[in-house]
C-alpha cells in the first residue's frame, strides 16, 4: 500500500462527517474560563488544594493558574517556555515566569504542595528531566498531577482540526502532511512534535525517580476497529492497548522520606 497524499486525502474525505475530534476546543475567553475552572475542580477532587502552594508546568495563557488562585486561594507559580500577552491580566497570588525548568540553571521558585501539568509532557524533549525536577520541587507527600497525550493514541498528530481520521501520524510522513496542508490552501505543516514515550516508559520513569503512583487512568476515544484492521500492517506493530489510549492522567506522590 502506498501511504501517499492520494490515500491521505481519500481517508480524510471518508472521515469528514465522523472526525476523530468532533468538537475541537475553543479559545475564546468564556471557553477558557470554563475549561480552567473544570481543571481546577478536577485537581481538587484528587488532592487537597485549598490554600496550597501550586506550580503549573506549561501554564500557557495562565487561565488555569488563575483558577487555582481565584477559586481555591492558592499561591501559584506558572511556568512556560514562552510569554503570552494574557499574562498582563493575571490575578493576585499568581506569578508567571518564562523559563524552561530543565535548563542547567533555572530560577529558584521554591517548593510546592502540588504540581500540575496538562497537555504539555508529550511535547517535552526531556520528559525524564522534568519529572525529576518536579520531584525535587515537591514538598514531602506533595502531589504531581500530569495529563498527557500518548504518541500512539489516535489524535497525537495534533492536526485534528483539519485531519479527521485516526492515527495519521503513525501512517504518514511529515512530507505527506505538508503536501496535504498545501493542497487545502494552508502553509506546509507537518504533524506536531510529540515524544514517543509509551505508558510503559512513563511508569518506568515514575519508579526510577521514586514516585508513588496513587492513581492512573486513561482517556480513550471510540476505537475504530475497521480502520485498525485496515491498517494493521502498521498499527499492529504496537501493543493493542497503545493505539486505544489517547491521554493518560496520573497522580504521583512524593514519599515522605524522599530526598531531593
Amino acid at each position: 500500500m502506498r501511504y501517499d497524499l492520494e490515500l491521505f486525502k481519500q481517508l480524510n474525505d471518508e472521515y469528514q462527517d465522523k472526525p476523530i475530534v468532533p468538537s475541537p476546543p475553543k479559545y475564546d475567553a468564556s471557553s477558557l474560563d470554563e475549561r480552567s475552572l473544570a481543571r481546577a475542580n478536577s485537581v481538587a477532587r484528587k488532592t487537597p488544594l485549598k490554600g496550597k502552594r501550586v506550580l503549573e508546568i506549561g501554564c500557557g495563557r495562565g487561565e488555569t493558574s488563575g483558577a487555582f488562585a481565584k477559586h481555591y486561594g492558592c499561591a501559584v507559580v506558572g511556568v512556560d517556555i514562552k510569554r503570552y500577552k494574557e499574562w498582563a491580566d493575571i490575578p493576585e497570588n499568581v506569578t508567571l515566569i518564562e523559563t524552561d525548568l530543565t535548563e542547567d540553571s533555572p530560577p529558584d521558585i521554591g517548593d510546592f504542595d502540588v504540581i500540575y501539568s496538562n497537555s504539555v509532557w508529550e511535547h517535552l524533549r526531556h520528559p525524564y528531566s522534568m519529572l525529576k525536577k518536579s520531584h525535587d520541587l515537591l514538598r514531602a507527600e506533595g502531589r504531581l498531577l500530569v495529563s498527557a497525550n500518548l504518541y500512539r493514541g489516535p489524535m497525537a498528530s495534533h492536526r485534528y482540526r483539519h485531519v479527521f481520521f485516526p492515527w495519521p501520524h503513525l501512517l504518514f510522513t511529515d512530507e505527506v502532511f505538508r503536501e496535504f496542508f498545501v493542497s487545502i490552501g494552508h502553509p506546509p505543516r507537518g504533524k506536531a512534535w510529540v515524544n514517543q514515550l509509551s505508558i510503559a516508559d512513563y511508569q518506568n520513569y515514575f519508579d526510577i525517580i521514586g514516585f508513588e503512583v496513587e492513581k492512573l487512568t486513561f482517556s480513550m476515544r471510540p476505537f475504530d476497529e475497521g480502520f485498525y484492521h485496515r491498517f494493521e500492517e502498521i498499527l499492529g506493530q504496537f501493543p493493542r492497548y497503545d493505539p486505544e489510549r489517547d491521554f493518560f492522567h496520573v497522580v504521583l506522590k512524593k514519599m515522605p522520606d524522599a530526598k531531593t
